[in-house]
């Protein structure tokens, strides 16, 4: 195995650290890693301790930006609601109007943008409870409704949406610029709904959708309590609250009629769970 393959392969890898870190340490790492094992193929050990230890700086950094733990947290646990209201969007095939305003108010949370979210977060929750508007004041703008998304005929069903609406609200009157900009690799769950939804050759969307949907909630869940862990802090968990809470009520609501949908809403109430207790007491200790 050559010299520069191993270099490469390291290099490769120190990408996981953030890159003042690499900066500052990267040729010092890399130098130490290469006296070790200059012309043997790296271990999976090896390079899972190195990716470990990137992901890790990279989570006590994000546990140090300006913005505090709660503002960080929510607006983490908004934007997680607005990618799963595009992804449905998605689904459903919604009209090119509403999907435009879902990806716009996607797109503001990414950047970390509150005043361009506000009115967006607003009206998706004002859209999605016409409805139930409708029957409170006794009116409905049926003139708009091809440029509305779906309506629900209940408050359970309204809760991601009205903690979108309030959550943005809260941003908004920070005013502040503080909050960070996430990454675009966040784009790749409306994504996978769009190529689960019409890419020709892939089986039908549902089911196939609910075992992405179920497989990436895990992933992110169980990197949201190794992230509490390391950087003892809390905002990971308000995050996960934000967005399985409204979906826990809904099945205590209206209990799942399966065995297997009763396995998944324990499962993300276990690691919802984990992580706040966890973040509760790492905060304690902090």
């Amino acid at each position: 195995m050559s010299e520069a393959f191993t270099e490469t392969w390291y290099r490769l890898f120190l990408r996981a650290f953030p890159s003042r870190h690499r900066a500052e340490y990267g040729t010092e790492i890399l130098g130490t890693l290469m006296n070790d094992s200059p012309r043997r193929v790296p271990s999976p050990r090896e390079t899972a301790a190195l990716v470990t230890a990137g992901f890790a700086a990279r989570a006590r950094k994000a546990a140090e930006g300006p913005a505090p733990w709660w503002a960080d947290g929510l607006h983490l646990g908004l934007l997680t609601l607005a990618l799963a209201n595009l992804s449905y969007n998605i689904a459903d095939q919604a009209s090119p109007w509403w999907l435009a305003t879902s990806a716009a108010l996607v797109v503001a949370l990414l950047r970390g943008w509150a005043l361009a979210a506000l009115p967006l977060a607003l009206v998706i929750a004002l859209s999605t409870g016409r409805a139930m508007l409708h029957m409170l004041v006794g009116a409905e703008a049926t003139g708009w409704a091809p440029f509305l998304g779906p309506a629900y005929h209940n408050w359970v069903s309204l809760t991601p949406y009205g903690l979108l609406a309030a959550g943005a609200v809260v941003l908004a009157a920070r005013r502040s610029r503080d909050l960070r900009t996430r990454p675009w690799w966040w784009l790749a769950i409306p994504a996978a709904a769009f190529v689960l939804t019409y890419a020709p050759g892939f089986i039908e969307y549902g089911e196939t959708w609910q075992l992405v949907r179920a497989g990436t909630e895990g992933v992110l869940l169980l990197a949201g309590v190794w992230a509490t862990i390391v950087a003892r802090s809390p905002r990971w968990a308000l995050a996960a609250a934000i967005y399985v809470l409204p979906g826990l009520a809904s099945a205590l609501t209206n209990p799942p009629a399966s065995l297997q949908h009763t396995a998944y809403w324990s499962a993300l109430a276990a690691l919802l769970l984990v992580m706040v207790a966890t973040g509760w007491r790492r905060a304690a200790k902090a």
